[in-house]
């Protein structure tokens, strides 16, 4: 279903408003604004990993992953004003291999990682809301080029976090089921369809914020990553690298982020992959009204060729 014209799409579970409009860009193209840090000078490479104090590690020595605490903390468990935690990922010792670039089994791995911190850290007195998300690229927010992904905790749930989890109780309550739940079931046979299996469904959102924008859902109802099982993570972790391997063929920088409300036991997470390929403009920062050159339509087919 291609779209020829202009079209308002409207989110009212997420406090969304997009103008998709294909006719402003068909394909990626944008370059990366490029993070230039040599391997002798990178905080994440091995020689310097070796003094630096390490709070988990994973995995053999040729394909470690490692956390740390995050040096430069927005939150801390010290500031009743700010509370929260903050820790870095490093998902592999290898300074020039993006994250796309690793095996299935690592990225299976990664995800481990991120079910057994999420464990750790929801048991962190006060926590109410974890984000685990990655920057990838200058444009993505990215300060070093060695990939990375980080963890950040807070006390507090965000607003529009909180006001969503609003949005989807009342949907319930109206419907009798879940919104995520009926999302897949609607899309999974439909245009906007990326890819499904018995374990996983990943999407081109109708109301996409981004250019070939993707979420990543576990087809059964889980409220959070933890409770994925292993084949259900495998699964995960090999969706993922395909969405991502597409991603980076175009050179568009990225974030992946995957919200986890800790007081709230009935959400269906999912992973959301937000490609940079647009620059907000005066529209956009104005009047929060988005417009997306490319159709969700048109990014779905793009990454089931």
């Amino acid at each position: 279903m291609a779209i020829k014209r202009p079209e308002l799409r409207i989110d009212t579970i997420h406090d969304r408003s997009v103008i998709v409009a294909p006719h402003r860009g068909a394909r990626p193209h944008d370059i990366p604004e490029e993070i230039t840090v040599a391997p002798h000078n990178c905080p994440f490479c091995p020689e310097a990993m070796r003094k630096q104090k390490i709070v988990k590690r994973f995995g053999r020595a040729s394909d470690t992953i490692s956390v740390i605490k995050n040096g430069f903390p927005a939150v801390t468990q010290d500031n009743p004003k700010a509370y929260g935690y903050q820790e870095v990922i490093i998902e592999t010792p290898a300074h020039n291999v993006e994250l796309a670039d690793l095996s299935v089994e690592h990225l299976d791995q990664l995800l481990g990682l991120y079910q057994h911190r999420t464990r750790d850290i929801a048991h962190m007195r006060k926590m109410e809301y974890i984000l685990i998300f990655k920057n990838h690229g200058g444009k993505a927010g990215a300060s070093l080029v060695h990939a990375h992904s980080q963890i950040f905790a807070t006390g507090f749930v965000p607003p529009h976090i909180a006001q969503k989890l609003v949005n989807v109780s009342a949907y319930k309550i109206e419907h009798g089921t879940c919104y995520y739940c009926d999302t897949i079931a609607k899309e999974k046979h439909g245009p906007r369809r990326i890819l499904s299996n018995k374990h996983v469904t990943a999407i081109a959102p109708y109301v996409s914020h981004y250019p070939y924008e993707a979420w990543l859902f576990p087809t059964r109802h889980l409220d959070n990553l933890t409770r994925l099982t292993r084949p259900e993570r495998l699964a995960f972790a090999t969706a993922l690298r395909t969405i991502l391997q597409k991603v980076n063929r175009t050179n568009l920088p990225y974030n992946f982020y995957l919200h986890q409300t800790l007081t709230e036991k009935d959400e269906h997470f999912y992973l959301r992959i937000a490609p940079r390929q647009q620059t907000w403009g005066g529209v956009e920062v104005g009047s929060r009204l988005v417009i997306n050159s490319v159709a969700p339509e048109d990014a779905a087919k793009f990454y089931r060729k």
